[in-house]
């Protein structure tokens, strides 16, 4: 029986979601395909790339509807907890207001951003973002003002939306902290039962406790309007997950250490920079993408980057690679990024990257692999084939590590973390290579 079912904007927030789930000792898949849904598990998500769309809507509607079909209690439209969208580019409002139109929607859809544990907060519907010691603004936080998509110009989420097109969006407060742990704290119900002519309502959110008190609340009215549709961060999963579940000891699969580690790289967040900074300085070898962007002529004539490794022909991709399959075959951890330097076409990145550990995983030369950047994760789960994914350990919150099922042997059973670019420590990346699980 399927209790929860998700569609995720992007791929690494869809891992992030499916994690929450199976932390909770949930069984859980994470699917690539309409095709592949199943009800044999408490927990189905399908992962799309409608963060980086500009008609997300096209892309998730037919998703979210099919999964009613399972009769689930709630469904979940996963983005991102720094609430990456625009009215041009992935548009959250726009999905709202299509479960409305589609009349899917039985009431104010209730989103939820924060995720306290990776930092995430929402305080009088106004965004926040945790960094080291440091809270900033949505708006104010320098990776997410200056995003190159989908800047965030206003750290209000009901502005967001509005500006969206999601109509009139409420608000229901969270009890400001102190509070008693004899009594936790919880949404008023009161304020809850009054939201009614609002199309969607953002759910403030300081601490794990509110996020648990909101997942009792949204699960105690699913049973009256089943499936619930909701809206929210990897928080929002774990609040649905701990109004079912209070074990969290996660799923049993256990990591160790693997050599080589291939990471693929095109965020362009200044947390992975400082992570491929540290994992050069512990001498991983560290290659540029753009070698393999600028193709090579020869006689006059343009080469064509191969889609796969180099036979007999020369060329950028072909010098790419085969730098690539020399440092994996002296069996030494290689990063392949576009995350220094000036900034590149994503999709020209994400292509490249995408065919660079395709071909590698497919000759054999690494088992272990890490995607850096949201949208490049995406391009490298096709380039790969996958079916399906389920997670087996975590290395930072937001940042599990998962298990690939397709149909190419070869890519079959390939370990894969899917990483965020906000998402990890300065030593992320050593701890995939380590196999160092966080929770």
């Amino acid at each position: 029986m399927t209790l929860f079912a998700f569609v995720a904007d992007d791929f690494t927030g869809a891992t992030d979601a499916l994690w929450q789930f199976r932390r909770f000792r949930l069984t859980g898949s994470l699917v690539t395909d309409v095709a592949h849904l199943h009800d044999t598990d408490d927990v189905i998500g399908i992962a799309t790339t409608a963060r980086a769309s500009a008609d997300p809507v096209s892309m998730v509607l037919p998703a979210l509807k099919a999964m009613a079909a399972l009769e689930p209690l709630a469904i979940q439209y996963k983005v991102c907890s720094t609430f990456d969208s625009s009215p041009a580019h992935g548009s959250i409002g726009a999905v709202i207001a299509a479960l409305h139109r589609e009349g899917l929607a039985r009431g104010p859809v209730p989103v939820l951003a924060a995720q306290p544990e990776l930092g995430r907060y929402t305080w009088f519907c106004n965004h926040f973002v945790r960094t080291g010691d440091e809270v900033h603004r949505l708006d104010r936080y320098p990776p997410m003002r200056d995003h190159p998509v989908t800047p965030a110009s206003e750290a209000d989420l009901r502005l967001r939306l509005a500006e969206q097109g999601a109509g009139l969006v409420g608000w229901l407060p969270a009890p400001a902290p102190p509070f008693s742990s004899l009594s936790p704290p919880s949404p008023s119900e009161g304020a809850y039962r009054a939201l009614g002519e609002e199309s969607a309502f953002i759910a403030d959110a300081l601490t794990e406790d509110h996020v648990r008190a909101l997942g009792r609340l949204l699960l105690a009215d699913a049973g009256g309007r089943a499936p619930l549709y909701c809206v929210g961060s990897g928080g929002l999963s774990y609040a649905l997950a701990s109004a079912r579940s209070t074990t969290t000891t996660g799923p049993a699969g256990t990591l160790g250490p693997a050599a080589p580690v291939l990471v693929v790289s095109g965020s362009r967040s200044p947390i992975t920079a400082r992570q491929i900074d540290t994992a050069e300085r512990a001498g991983w070898r560290v290659l540029d993408a753009s070698d393999g962007l600028r193709r090579a002529t020869r006689g006059g004539a343009v080469n064509a980057i191969s889609d796969g490794p180099p036979s007999g022909t020369t060329g950028s991709f072909a010098d790419l690679f085969a730098q690539v399959a020399e440092s994996l075959g002296e069996g030494r951890h290689t990063i392949v990024q576009s995350t220094r330097g000036p900034a590149r076409d994503p999709a020209a990145v994400g292509d490249l990257l995408g065919r660079i550990a395709s071909a590698t995983v497919r000759a054999g030369l690494v088992r272990r692999l890490v995607v850096a950047g949201g949208d490049t994760s995406g391009q490298v789960v096709a380039a790969l084939g996958a079916r399906s994914l389920d997670v087996i350990a975590s290395l930072a919150v937001g940042g599990p590590v998962c298990v690939l099922s397709a149909d190419d042997p070869a890519c079959d059973g390939l370990e894969v973390a899917l990483k965020g670019g906000q998402v990890g420590g300065d030593d992320y990346f050593l701890r995939a290579a380590a196999g160092t699980s966080s929770c």
